[in-house]
């Protein structure tokens, strides 16, 4: 080969490794970065995505209709709750309470139906207890007595027909007892709470009927004694259904 062309030869190789050489991608250059995740997307493990979920349900319309619950309505479906000055007994409160009515098969646990009227009734209690709800508390903030559902007994049903002391509880007494027109049964039973500082107490529950609607009460003392049962009474003598 020609000495002058052997030397352009070189000359041109060498420039075509420097031209190489400018376009291989340099260790220093910055990696490339994931796109971001648009809003209300998440990547998913298999690395799909996957549309995100709102951490709480949106609200439906008819969301309370899926409940066992009544509602309240207008008029003469509309439910009452009034604490007010005792009208019968001085130095006493009375509630004036309209609700649903509830069944039951066992008189333990109790189920709202469709069909089942309201009832309302009048109750009068000691002036040193409050009502929150179903629930009775003394001064002290202590729990004494609480309130059953409104009770609609089915046909061909009786009071208590079905009725058992829980093997957990020791009967005391069961007593027919009646108020006014009104038929009913008081139970004393010796009960073992769970948890707290009380080791045993005494539920005395109260059911009245005038053979159709049923009122049920339980009142909780600490011990037996003829000052509890003469309040107890008292309270429950003072009940009364209304039309």
């Amino acid at each position: 080969m020609n000495p002058f062309r052997k030397k352009l030869f070189i000359i041109l190789l060498v420039m075509l490794f420097i031209l190489a050489g400018c376009t291989k991608p340099s260790d220093n250059s910055p990696a490339q970065t994931k796109p971001v995740d648009t809003p209300g997307e998440v990547i998913a493990p298999d690395n799909e995505k996957e549309p995100q979920q709102d951490a709480q349900e949106p609200h439906s319309e008819n969301e309370s209709d899926k409940n066992d619950e009544p509602k309240a309505g207008n008029g003469e479906d509309e439910t009452i709750f009034e604490v007010e000055e005792s009208k019968l007994i001085n130095g006493w409160k009375q509630l004036t309470l309209k609700d649903y009515a509830y069944t039951t098969e066992d008189w333990d646990s109790y189920s709202y139906r469709d069909d089942n009227p309201m009832i309302s009734y009048v109750l009068h209690f000691p002036d040193n207890w409050d009502i929150e709800y179903s629930v009775f508390t003394n001064e002290k903030g202590e729990k004494v007595a609480e309130l059953f559902p409104p009770i609609m007994m089915t046909e061909g049903q009786s009071l208590l027909d079905n009725w058992e002391a829980s093997s957990e509880c020791e009967l005391i007494s069961k007593e027919d007892i009646k108020v006014g027109n009104l038929t009913g049964v008081r139970i004393v039973l010796k009960a073992y709470p769970y948890g707290g500082d009380i080791d045993q107490w005494y539920p005395h529950t109260y059911y009245l009927t005038d053979g159709k609607r049923v009122f049920a009460m339980n009142f909780y003392a600490l011990e037996l004694n003829a000052e509890n049962q003469k309040m107890y009474d008292g309270i429950i003598e003072s009940f009364t259904f209304l039309n």
